[in-house]
């Protein structure tokens, strides 16, 4: 069940001793992309380094935390992202652009945080939508000068709102492009598609940090 307003989210427990454990995004992601393939028993998968680690406040002490009373035990949501065809999958955001600087930029996220950047200072881990940030889509482009002054703002969450970043709350979006876009998962490049479909997936895995 995903979380509800003014609610506890996550449970005490602890992770399982053969329980996978990420440091990375990159590790968190392809943990996910074995057990949603098949190739790894579906099981929690303990955090210790990452975005979503530092989304749910960094907690200090590594495995040994993961596997004492003091660990929490949560669902999350995942991004399924077919781009020309082929599915992947995301644990805390996809962007698609070419350039941070000129040209369209969509950015879907599940979570506040990509990096040092709140790009959906209202996303929530286990909230069940993707929060969709676009300019140069539906809308006419940020500027240049506006870029270099939302890129300031990124750290904060307060480049939105702006008249010219269109910001959705849906459960999937898709977009057919001029040409084709770079695609980053969780902050990690993939590589290029101009037809692009992400869906929230509710609930689709579980994190222990």
């Amino acid at each position: 069940m995903t979380v509800r307003r003014n609610q506890p989210w996550g449970t005490a427990g602890a992770l399982a001793e053969r329980a996978p454990i990420a440091m990375s995004n990159a590790e968190l992601r392809v943990a996910i992309a074995r057990q949603r393939s098949g190739d790894a028993p579906a099981m929690p998968i303990g955090l210790t380094g990452g975005d979503l680690w530092r989304v749910v406040g960094a907690p200090a002490g590594g495995a040994d935390r993961l596997r004492s009373e003091r660990a929490r035990t949560a669902p999350i949501d995942l991004i399924e992202v077919n781009a020309d065809g082929e599915t992947h999958w995301a644990c805390i955001g996809a962007v698609a652009r070419n350039s941070w600087w000129r040209g369209p930029v969509v950015a879907a996220m599940s979570a506040e945080a990509f990096g040092r950047w709140r790009l959906a200072p209202a996303a929530h881990p286990n909230d069940g939508r993707l929060h969709v940030l676009s300019t140069g889509v539906d809308q006419p482009a940020l500027g240049l000068a506006q870029r270099i002054l939302a890129r300031r703002r990124l750290r904060s969450g307060t480049h939105v709102p702006h008249p010219a970043i269109a910001v959705r709350r849906v459960q999937r979006a898709q977009y057919l492009f001029d040409r084709p876009l770079g695609l980053w998962l969780d902050n990690e490049r993939v590589g290029r598609c101009r037809e692009l479909t992400l869906t929230i997936a509710p609930d689709a895995a579980v994190i222990v940090f």
